[in-house]
This record gives structure tokens, C-alpha cells and sequence, in this order.
């Protein structure tokens, strides 16, 4: 429901809601699950980013990178067949928190929507019902902008943090999450409702030692990684007697491609390499178990919800998992789940998909339809849509029921137009009529999933320093498909890098009519008309208007914040850049490098305090960070606080070996707290690091003078 709404107005509906649920339950409303027990009943629901089914131990797969899960599913029930409602992260997300299909709750994609205030969320239910509710997510796709966090008490979508960064997204490890939530969970009055977001099997794959080394397979790396962190949470829960009465609800949001019908990542199509995910539940009343018939993540909040003895969300999709867990489903007709991904349409001008199941058959609606018999053939290599079998009737009435128009017209074209005042401000940015290819008739993904390939070779080859290598791969994509998004960012970007900041921007333009929902074409576009500025001053009025696109757009994006904070102290406008930067802050954005940058412009406009706050603030959320250490130490001795300057130095020092900063650091030691001993170690280090440079000379003559001060060892 309303995020955005005033407190009073929030305090008002939930009381209302909690009223609500009191005076159902009292009715026997809904209420198919025993009695609650005495002691208050809480609930952690863990959900793992990009986890496919097949890649945990207790679903089969060897060797296993899961042990901490595989011995939760042999104390509890695992679901074989869970099945995600979309190949994407918000859309999923957004399906277990409310129990409806993306179709119904309108999160239907990453970029370009967010979960309606109308929703009415498990985390809302459960407040209402007295719970304390806390949220800790792992990457910056279900930040508050999202909606998901609608009715957490407490939520932490401190996402950027260190340097685990890709393309668009931001994301924490497994490690950061853990420790965010185990600082959240002192905090929880029982009963709570605790959910924790890992995104570490997201790719880039980038799991620690040791679990890089003991799976070999980097997929598998990320997922034993989390699951170790998983463990560490589920330990302190014992040890603090936190886990007495705990439902634990370990669920996947969707899955990996890695090669299957030639997608490596997610988000194109339907097959069961994404749409199958991990679903177990432990906890009071959960025997051990596994349940045959397919389910979905629609049904996860309605589980919950039964299991607490609650009135079930009325609009949901889903329908409780209880009577299969306990048994009592066995006979149960096979229900059907549908799926969706409009991100083929969205970004690349290819077909969207849609997908029933109703076990064990799949229809996708597609160009080229595909109907497959899930349980005869769990690779989905045989296509049985020409001559459907007996059991298989009835799917695409279902499809057409709930689908309706949108089986035969492009989502894209309709409901994207800007408004009027949009469309002003992208004029003044250049740009055009949206150049989509039109609704009705576009390329089958199973025809251009080659494109991926490509893609995915001509960013290596910008990541490896070669843009103009990339440059002509990209081109073609682009002539291949005129509104394939991605391939034109990829393309604005390579040029950028290769020193074409003109025709990046003229690329970015063309994004920006393709997509005009989404801030990345205009971030895009703001940092080719920055470079161009360079040598063209006229042209910083434009990038100007560019990152303030994106900010109107997505208020908490921090890039475009930082970029734009550049350029007005770049043009003496210092006061301007704060307020900029704090009007983020109260957003709750917090990245180190804006931080830093923060507390640069505080200390050039005198507040010292504030500034060291804003260093100190960056420390926290990334202590490895040298150049926050030099600034604070900057800062410190700056208001005269010369010993705590040394010591920042020092913690500087450290991770960045460099002679600016040892002589420094030798000079506070020397002139400013009579250390001579300390500042001769100091000094030696610069001439270690650098005995040839402009200062080495100089830095010999002061280590002369404190060897001859300093009695010898």
C-alpha cells in the first residue's frame, strides 16, 4: 500500500487492517491451520537471487554447494517442482510478496516498474497483525524505489557497498547481507518477519576463496558462498534463542540459463532452467517431506500467512501449500501457474512471452509456439504445440483467460508515452519520436538469442581495454534489431571509451527514444556530453539537463547524483553540489564514492564537522576505501586534531602504498607530535615507494637529519 503517504495516514490504515485481521480471525475467516501455540510464531523468509533448482545438493546436484540448506530440507519440506512467475528479480520478488502474477501486481520488469502502492504485501499483513517486520536486501534492484519493501518497519537497501559492481546494478556479498541483517535482528520484538535477500549467484561470479577453489564451477561457487552465510545467520538465530517457533522459508527467485537453449544469464525466456527454483519449509508442524506436484511463489505469502493462522490476502493468486505438506493434497488437481518475461520486448524489440503450466504441461506463447511435457522431457528439447497429447487441452484457453490482448500487441507500445512535460524535457535533450519497431510482428527470441553472444563479446572487449574492437560487433547488432537497447548502450558506452564522445551521445539519444521510462539512456547520454564538454563549454548545459533526466526518473540513482555534484563544484557551484548531494541522502542513497564526495564539498565550504561525518559514514560502508582514510586524516588536521590525522594516514597508507601519503604522514609525526622515530619509518617508506621521484632528494635529506636525532637500535 502507499509508501509515499503521510505517517498518520500509515498509522491509521494499518491499525484499521490490524482491526480487521483481529475481527476475521475471531470469525474464522480463513483460518484452515491449527491454533497458534502459546509462544509467538516468527518467520524468516530467505530468497537466493538467480538460484536455479538443479544446482542445490537436496534437489541432486553433486558435489554439493549447499549443506546448510540440504540439512534445513531433510528437517523440513522441499518442493521439486517450485516454479518462478518471471526470469527477473523484482517481478518474482514482487509475486511471493503478494501472491499475484506480475500481470496482476504490475511489477513487470526490473527497470521500468516498481510494485503499486494498491498492493497489499505479507509484510503489511503481518504488521497489521502485530508483527515487527525487517528487510535486508542485497542489491539495489528492491531498493525502496522498488515497492517490495512496502510495510517493513525496518528496511536496509544499503546496497552499494565495496566493489562488487556489473553493468547496472549494484550489489553487496553474501557476507554484508549477513551481517546487516545480524545487526537488524537484536533490534526484532517477537513475533518478527525477517527477510533476507542473498544476490550472490547473480552474475559477474565472483565468489571468495575458499569456495572458488572447492566447486571449481563459479556458478556453484556463489551459491555455496551464500550458503555458508546462510549458515552463520541461522547459527546466531540458535545461539540467541531466536529460532524457537521460527517458520524458515528458503526460496529462489528464478534461475540461471547457463547455456540452455543457448541463454547464459536470465530474463529472455521461459524454460525451467529459470523458471524452476529452490522452495523449502522448515519449521513447527513441518514434517520432513517432498512435495511431487508443481507450485509456484504465488503461494508462498498464502502459506505463510495459514500457517500463522491468519485470514489469507484476498486478492491473492496463490493458494496456501499446507495440505501438500501435510498430506492432504496428495489429490489435489494440478493447478495452473503462468509466467511472463516482457523483457525480450522491453529491451531488445523481440517478442515478450507468456507461459502456462498446468503440470506437467508448458504452453509459451511465442511466434513460434512451444508446448512440452515437463515430466517426460525436463529439458524441454521437444515440442509438442503441432499435435498437442491428450492432457495438454485447455492451456491456451487459459493462456487467452488470462492474458487477453497481449498474446497478439507489443506491452512496449502501449502505456510508455511520456508525458507533455516529459516530452519538454527530452526535447531539450534531442530527442525524437520513439523509433520502436511497431507492436503486432516482432522476431521470435529463439531466433535471436545469438545476439546475446555477441553482446556479451563486444562488453568483454570493452572491459579488456579494446572498444573499438566492440565497436563494429555492436554496430551490427544494432542494424540487426533497431530497438535493441542494450546493444545501443553497449555501443554508446564503447564509443565513449574510445574517444567518441559525439557519436556516443548520438547513440545514447537513440536509447533514450527506444526506452524513454528508463534513466540509463539519459545517464548514458550525460556522461558523452561531459567528456564532449571538454572541449565544447556548451555543451555542459546539456549534460547538465541529462543527469537531472535520470534524477527525475530514478530519484536514488547515485551515479548520476555523483556526476552531476562533479560538475557544479567543476564550475564553482559547491553550494549548489551540497544541497544536491544531501537532498540525496534524505533519500537514503548512500554510496562511498558519493560520501567521499560529500565530505569533499563540506570541507571545501568550511564544515569540517559535517565533513568528517561524511568520511567516517564511508569508512563504515566500505573501510578499505584510501582515499576516505587521506580525506578524514585531511580533515582532521584541518580542525587540529593532528594525532587523529596521523592515525587515518596511517589506515590510508595501508591499503594504498604511496609516497604522497607516507611523507605526509611523516611530516604530521614530525612537526606536529614530536615523533621522530615514527616519522623516520614514515619517510623511509616514500623513498621505498618512490626513490627516484621529485621529492626523493629532499625525503633523504630529512631521513639524514632524523637517523643522526635517532638513537640507533
Amino acid at each position: 500500500m502507499a509508501r509515499r503517504e503521510g505517517i498518520a495516514a500509515r498509522g491509521a490504515r494499518r491499525a484499521a487492517a490490524r482491526w480487521a485481521v483481529v475481527a476475521a480471525a475471531a470469525a474464522g475467516l480463513g483460518a484452515a491451520a491449527p491454533a497458534p501455540p502459546s509462544a509467538p510464531r516468527s518467520v524468516l523468509l530467505i530468497t537466493l537471487d538467480t538460484t536455479r533448482a538443479d544446482h542445490l545438493g537436496c534437489y541432486g546436484h553433486r558435489p554439493s554447494p549447499t549443506p546448510v540448506i540440504d540439512r534445513l530440507a531433510a528437517r523440513g519440506v522441499r518442493f521439486d517442482t517450485a516454479l518462478s512467475p518471471a526470469p527477473l528479480t523484482l517481478p518474482a520478488h514482487a509475486s511471493l510478496m503478494t501472491g499475484r502474477p506480475p500481470r496482476l501486481h504490475g511489477a513487470r520488469d526490473n527497470l521500468r516498474f516498481s510494485l503499486r502502492d494498491a498492493e497489499t504485501t505479507l509484510a503489511e499483513r503481518l504488521s497489521a497483525a502485530g508483527f515487527d517486520t525487517a528487510a535486508v536486501v542485497g542489491a539495489a534492484v528492491l531498493d525502496r524505489s522498488s515497492g517490495v519493501l512496502q510495510g517493513f518497519r525496518n528496511a536496509d537497501d544499503g546496497v552499494r557497498v565495496g566493489p562488487r559492481t556489473w553493468f547496472d546494478w549494484r550489489e553487496r556479498a553474501a557476507s554484508q547481507v549477513t551481517d546487516a541483517a545480524l545487526r537488524i535482528l537484536p533490534r526484532l520484538r517477537e513475533p518478527f518477519f525477517l527477510w533476507v535477500h542473498y544476490y550472490d549467484p547473480h552474475r559477474p561470479f565472483v565468489a571468495p576463496e575458499p569456495y572458488r577453489s572447492r566447486m571449481g564451477d563459479p556458478y556453484d561457487a556463489e551459491i555455496a558462498f551464500a550458503d555458508h552465510e546462510i549458515g552463520r545467520l541461522l547459527d546466531r538465530l540458535r545461539a540467541w534463542g531466536r529460532d524457537r517457533n521460527l517458520l524458515v522459508v528458503v526460496a529462489g527467485d528464478h534461475g540461471e540459463g547457463l547455456g540452455d537453449h543457448g541463454e547464459s544469464a536470465h530474463g529472455v525466456f521461459l524454460y525451467q532452467a529459470t523458471q524452476r527454483v529452490p522452495l523449502i519449509i522448515a519449521g513447527p508442524g513441518w514434517k520432513p517431506a517432498v512435495v511431487r506436484h508443481a507450485v509456484g511463489l504465488v503461494d508462498v505469502a498464502p502459506t505463510i500467512l495459514d500457517w500463522l493462522g491468519l485470514p489469507p490476502l484476498e486478492a491473492a493468486d496463490g493458494a496456501s501449500l499446507l495440505p501438500l505438506a501435510q498430506g492432504r493434497g496428495k489429490r489435489r488437481r494440478e493447478r495452473v501457474y503462468e509466467m511472463e518475461t516482457l523483457y525480450p520486448e522491453l529491451a531488445y524489440g523481440w517478442a515478450s512471452l507468456r507461459a502456462v503450466v498446468r503440470f506437467p504441461f508448458k504452453l509459451i506463447d511465442a511466434p513460434e509456439p512451444e508446448l512440452y511435457d515437463l515430466a517426460a522431457d525436463p529439458g524441454e528439447r521437444q515440442n509438442l504445440a503441432g499435435e498437442p497429447p491428450p492432457g495438454a487441452e485447455g492451456l491456451r484457453r487459459e493462456l487467452a483467460r488470462r492474458f487477453g490482448e497481449e498474446l497478439t500487441a507489443g506491452v512496449a507500445d502501449r502505456g510508455s508515452e511520456p508525458s507533455d512535460a516529459r516530452r519538454r524535457r527530452l526535447a531539450s535533450l534531442g530527442y525524437a519520436a520513439a523509433t520502436a519497431p511497431p507492436g503486432g510482428h516482432r522476431p521470435d527470441p529463439k531466433r535471436r538469442v545469438d545476439a546475446l553472444e555477441r553482446l556479451d563479446r563486444a562488453r568483454r572487449l570493452v572491459q579488456e581495454g579494446k572498444p573499438e574492437e566492440a565497436v563494429p560487433i555492436l554496430e551490427a547488432l544494432v542494424a540487426l534489431d533497431a530497438g535493441n537497447v542494450p546493444a545501443r548502450l553497449s555501443l554508446a558506452g564503447a564509443l565513449l571509451a574510445a574517444g567518441r564522445p559525439d557519436r556516443a551521445a548520438e547513440e545514447s539519444r537513440r536509447a533514450m527514444a527506444l526506452d524513454p521510462r528508463s534513466p540509463l539512456p539519459a545517464f548514458n547520454l550525460g556522461r558523452a556530453l561531459r567528456v564532449a564538454s571538454r572541449r565544447d563549454p556548451a555543451r555542459r548545459a546539456e549534460a547538465e539537463r541529462a543527469f537531472r533526466e535520470v534524477l527525475a526518473l530514478a530519484p536514488r540513482h547515485a551515479d548520476a547524483r555523483r556526476e552531476l555534484a562533479e560538475m557544479l563544484v567543476e564550475d564553482g557551484r559547491a553550494r549548489e553540489a551540497r544541497d544536491l548531494l544531501r537532498a540525496g541522502f534524505e533519500l537514503g542513497v548512500e554510496d562511498p564514492a558519493l560520501l567521499l564526495l560529500a565530505g569533499r564539498v563540506e570541507a571545501h565550504l568550511g564544515d569540517l564537522p559535517a565533513a568528517e561525518a561524511r568520511f567516517r559514514r564511508a569508512l563504515e560502508l566500505d573501510p578499505s576505501s584510501a582515499d576516505a582514510w587521506e580525506q578524514l586524516g585531511r580533515a582532521r588536521y584541518a580542525r587540529g586534531d593532528a594525532r587523529g590525522a596521523a592515525g587515518a594516514y596511517r589506515e590510508a597508507l595501508a591499503r594504498r602504498p604511496d609516497a604522497a601519503l607516507a611523507r605526509t604522514l611523516g611530516s604530521i609525526l614530525m612537526n606536529d607530535l614530536d615523533d621522530p622515530a615514527g616519522a623516520l619509518a614514515a619517510f623511509r617508506k616514500a623513498l621505498e615507494l618512490e626513490p627516484a621521484g621529485p621529492d626523493a632528494d629532499r625525503v633523504r635529506e630529512i631521513v639524514r637529519e632524523l637517523e643522526a636525532a635517532v638513537p640507533a637500535r
